[in-house]
């Protein structure tokens, strides 16, 4: 459960009701570095159509679509299932909990943040070092022509 905040109009149409909502809404998510959970704010654009289960007039139902946000038989609208879609659409895939976010060290798994540890980094993968050979070949041979060119 979280709090929205936000600001929309609903609009009649052929169907229902059109909604615009603009709300921002602060998910909790967990640091890829450094696996601290942080709040991250979000703003979001609803352009949604509500259809009602039953026409208001005639009391009959209201063919609609499985995927179509509906109004219930109260005639209550709710839009937390349109929330909930649109902001898990907006989730950044790899959610950093700030850009200097220095992360995990991969030996001991002490946060860097908090911390330095004294642990000697790791070596370069070796799947790698085919690649970083040729690299310094390719500087080298630079160096011996004095071009610029790779």
């Amino acid at each position: 459960v979280a709090r929205v905040v936000g600001r929309g109009t609903l609009l009649r149409s052929p169907r229902g009701v059109l909604v615009h909502a603009d709300v921002i809404v602060r998910p909790r998510l967990t640091c890829a570095r450094c696996l601290e959970e942080f709040d991250q704010p979000l703003s979001l654009a609803i352009d949604e159509e509500y259809v009602p289960e039953q026409d208001p007039l005639t009391g009959a139902a209201v063919e609609a679509d499985p995927d179509d946000f509906r109004i219930d038989a109260h005639n209550q609208l709710d839009l937390s299932e349109a929330v909930r879609q649109y902001e898990e659409a907006a989730l950044p895939l790899q959610p950093i909990c700030r850009p200097e976010c220095a992360g995990l060290c991969p030996v001991c798994g002490q946060n860097l943040n908090e911390r330095r540890c004294d642990c000697a980094q790791p070596e370069a993968d070796s799947a790698w070092a085919g690649l970083s050979a040729l690299s310094e070949r390719l500087r080298a041979a630079e160096d011996d022509r004095g071009s610029t060119e790779a």
